[in-house]
C-alpha cells in the first residue's frame, strides 16, 4: 500500500497539466488531476477514521472506568482500564503523525490539507484528557476514597454524555466520506450534546462542593469533572474544522 500510495504521487505530479493563459494580466492557472486528489482525500480520510476511532475507545475506556469507580472495582481493574487508555493514546498520536506524513507528502495537491492537520491535533488532545481523568479514578481506588451514591451517579451521568459528545463527533467525521449536507446536519449533535454536558458538569460541580468532603478528595473530584467536562469542549472545537472540510467534500 505504501509503495502504490508513491507510484500515485509521482504519476501525479508527473500528470499534472500545467495551463499558461494569457491574457490582459498574464494569468497563470494550476489544473490538478482530480482523480488524483480525490484519492488522496480518500487515504487522509480512511486515517482521520482510524485516528477518531482510537480517541472514542479511550472515553469509552474511561466512561467504564467511572462506572467501575461507583461499583468499588479493584485496583487491578482501574489500572487495567488506565492501561488501555494510555495504549489508546499512544495509538491515537501514531495516527496523527501518520496523517500529518501523508498531508505533507500531497503538498499543495490537497486544498485542504491545513483543515484536516488541524482536526488531527484537536480531537488527538482528548485521549490525553481521558488519561488524566482516568489518573484520578486510579488515585481514589488506590487510597480508598469513597463519595455519596449521589456523587457517583453524577459522575456516572456525565461521562456517559461525554462520551455521546464525542460519539456523534466521529459520526461526523465518518460521514464527511458519503454527504456534506450529512455531516453539517450531525455537526449540530455534538453542539446539542456538548450543551447537555456543560450543564451536568455544573450540576455535578455544585454537588462536589455541597458534599463537604476533604480538601484533597474536593479537588481529585474536581479535577475528574474538569477533565470530562474539557473531553467534550475539544468534541465541539474540532466540529467547526469538519464543518469547513464538508464545505471541500
Amino acid at each position: 500500500m505504501k509503495w502504490e500510495n508513491k507510484c500515485l504521487k509521482f504519476l501525479t505530479y508527473a500528470t499534472l497539466l500545467i495551463i499558461i493563459s494569457i491574457n490582459r494580466n498574464k494569468a497563470i492557472y494550476l489544473a490538478f488531476p482530480i482523480e488524483a486528489e480525490d484519492q488522496i482525500r480518500r487515504n487522509v480520510l480512511n486515517i482521520c477514521e482510524d485516528h477518531i476511532r482510537k480517541v472514542l475507545e479511550s472515553v469509552r475506556e474511561l466512561a467504564l472506568m467511572v462506572e467501575a469507580l461507583s461499583n468499588k472495582a479493584s485496583l487491578e481493574t482501574t489500572e487495567n482500564h488506565l492501561f488501555q487508555i494510555r495504549k489508546l493514546k499512544e495509538e491515537a498520536t501514531e495516527n496523527k503523525r501518520k496523517l500529518l506524513n501523508e498531508l505533507a507528502e500531497t503538498g499543495m495537491l490537497l486544498m485542504n490539507r491545513e483543515d484536516f492537520m488541524r482536526l488531527a491535533t484537536q480531537i488527538n488532545e482528548i485521549p490525553s484528557l481521558s488519561e488524566g481523568a482516568a489518573y484520578r479514578i486510579n488515585y481514589m481506588v488506590m487510597k480508598k476514597l469513597s463519595v455519596s451514591r449521589d456523587l457517583y451517579e453524577a459522575l456516572i451521568n456525565l461521562s456517559k454524555n461525554v462520551l455521546k459528545t464525542v460519539t456523534n463527533l466521529r459520526k461526523t467525521i465518518l460521514s464527511l466520506r458519503y454527504s456534506r449536507s450529512k455531516a453539517i446536519e450531525v455537526a449540530k449533535s455534538v453542539e446539542i450534546a456538548e450543551y447537555v454536558v456543560d450543564k451536568i458538569f455544573r450540576e455535578t460541580e455544585m454537588k462536589i462542593i455541597d458534599a463537604e468532603l476533604n480538601v484533597g478528595t474536593t479537588l481529585i473530584l474536581k479535577d475528574l469533572a474538569q477533565f470530562l467536562e474539557d473531553i467534550a469542549d475539544k468534541a465541539e472545537d474540532a466540529i467547526d474544522s469538519v464543518r469547513v472540510l464538508a464545505l471541500g467534500v
